[in-house]
Formats: C-alpha cells, structure tokens, sequence
C-alpha cells in the first residue's frame, strides 16, 4: 500500500525527519530521499530539529534544509500537522527529535521508519534493519522496492555515499559487508566525485576545533585495570573557543585509538544546567548499546551510542567511575 501511495499519481505532503544534530548518514540519507521523492513529483519538506556540523553544508540539497528554532517553531509544526507522510530517518525513538515530538500529537500523518538502530518504537510502516551498516542502504533498498535505481541521479548518490562513508568509518567498521560495497560501487557508477567528497568531510578541522580538541586531550584520562578511556568538555571551554555545531565530532575516537583500550567515553557540557551528553565507542564484544541504555538513558550500535545525565558533568563523571568496575569482565575479555 505504501509503495502504491508513494508512487502513485495523486500528490502527497511529505516531511523527511533526522534526528537531533544530524550526522553524515542522517543527512546524506534525508537529502537523498528529498532529491527522490520531488522527481516523484510530491510536496517534499526537510526539516532539522537543530542545526548541523558545518563540515556538511556542501552537501546538495541543504540550501532547502528548514531548521528548527524560535523563528520556524510556527512553520515547522505546520508542515508536519498538513502532511500526508512523516518519515523518520536514522533514529527510532522520538527522544532523539525533543525540540519536536509534541507536534506529532496534531497531526495525522502515516510515520515511515527508516533506519538501522535496534529496538525502534512502533510506526505505521518500518524499514529497520540493525545488521546493516548505515542508513543510507536502506534508503538504496526503498528506491530499489520502488523499481526507480535509475532515478538515482549524482546529486542522489553524493548524499547516499557520505551516509556510507561516515557511518561505515569509510568502510572499516565490523558491520561491513558485500552489500556495503556493492551500493558503494551503483553509486559510484552515477559519476560521484569521490576525491572530492572525501576532502569536503576530512576538511574540518578550523582553529577553534583544534582548541577544542586540545582541551579534551589534555583531560583525557586511562583506567589500564578496565581497557577505557575517557574525557571531557565544559560548557566555559566552548563559549572561550566560540563553539560551532560539529566542533566535538571525534574527539572520542582518539581514546579507542590507544593500544589496549577497547572502551572510550566523552562527556560533553554544551550548556550550564542543561544534560550532559555522552558518546560511547567500543571495540569487540563490549556492547555500549547495553550499557548506554541500561545506564544513561539511551542506546545506539553495540560499538557506538550516545546517552544523556540529569546530573552535573563532574557527578556525571562520578557515577560513571562507580559503575565501570561492575564491568572489569567484560572489559578485560572484549575482543
């Protein structure tokens, strides 16, 4: 039925949803559907619940991006009340679009999962499938179903492939299969610039980043005895270093990266009085899905999750330190 409505000829009002600070596959995934859906000929809305890192706004497409804020509160809860369809892209769970989810209650649009994270709620239609490695795979399946891969334009297959290449770790991630490889290989096909994506996404590290960075690695911290390492960011060091959205991207990779350690953990103060927010990465069998929803609230991928604490980020930091002996098993036998 979907797929009929979709393709069908009468026009549909669409919103394209991605969570809360969208990443590379979030966008890449949004502005491919967007390029997708109006060559269908349908009223199609990109809308972000906040802003994005700088280091995507090459990206074709995101001049017509509506960004949630005080000005497009209206608006934007307009075009999701009248809308025909909401697809929501790359999350499962409404805490991931705070800034937003009441208006859903308004509006009687059909909600259209896509996306690759276990456990989702429950939506009218699903295309979920937490084995694959990005997003973006699926949005390559939901045109495929379609019977339109020859609708898949180079502007469609830019933003597809970043969504490969970020959520992939440009393509090294144990979640990496033939098929990973086999869409990346239709995409490139389409005449995508490869080089040049690559330096637009690697190309984003300006002065403040870099200070940034700097702090974080100066408080980074190892517990030998439990394989982790972790870090953080306080809201005073960002506001002295001008802080733009995007500017925390990797600072947790740097504590995987050291020999032995198979946890990493970064906590991030963006605002006094407001939760902290905390990225968890992994290497092997320990599962930060688990722990990051067992404990802070939230979840993700069995090797990366983000969750949030209520708490002050030095308590936050406290009840984290508690909890990780609880862990020395598992820790100590990851693989």
């Amino acid at each position: 039925m979907l797929f009929s409505n979709i393709n069908g000829i009468n026009k549909k009002k669409i919103v394209l949803l991605p969570h809360n600070n969208p990443d590379g596959d979030a966008l890449g995934s949004s502005l491919a559907l967007l390029f997708y859906l109006r060559k269908l000929k349908h009223d199609v809305d990109l809308i972000s619940p906040t802003e994005y890192s700088e280091s995507f706004k090459w990206l074709p497409g995101t001049e017509d991006i509506l960004v949630f804020s005080e000005q497009t509160q209206s608006l934007v809860k307009k075009k999701i009340v009248n809308s025909d369809y909401v697809f929501f892209i790359d999350f499962n769970n409404l805490s991931r679009i705070n800034n937003i989810r009441d208006f859903f209650l308004c509006s009687k649009a059909k909600k259209i999962l896509i996306d690759h994270h276990p456990f989702p709620f429950y939506f009218d239609f699903m295309f979920s499938d937490p084995t694959v490695s990005a997003t973006s795979i699926l949005v390559f399946r939901f045109i495929s179903y379609m019977n339109h891969l020859d609708k898949i334009d180079k502007e469609i297959a830019t933003c597809l492939y970043v969504g490969l290449m970020t959520d992939t770790g440009y393509f090294r991630f144990p979640s990496v299969t033939s098929e990973t490889h086999f869409i990346a290989g239709k995409l490139i096909d389409k005449g995508i610039d490869i080089d040049f994506i690559y330096h637009h996404i690697q190309e984003k590290y300006n002065e403040n980043r870099l200070k940034l960075l700097s702090k974080a690695l100066k408080k980074l911290k190892i517990i030998k005895k439990y394989r982790t390492a972790y870090t953080s960011i306080k809201a005073s060091d960002i506001n002295f270093y001008s802080y733009k959205q995007g500017d925390t991207e990797g600072i947790i990779t740097y504590g995987l990266g050291i020999k032995n350690i198979v946890f990493s953990v970064f906590f991030f103060e963006e605002k006094e009085n407001y939760p902290i927010k905390i990225s968890f990465r992994s290497k092997g069998n320990f599962d930060v899905n688990f722990f990051a929803r067992k404990h802070f609230g939230g979840g993700g991928h069995k090797n990366a999750a983000g969750g949030i604490s209520e708490k002050s980020l030095s308590e936050s930091i406290e009840y984290f330190l508690n909890i990780i002996p609880s862990y020395y098993k598992n820790l100590m036998f990851s693989i």
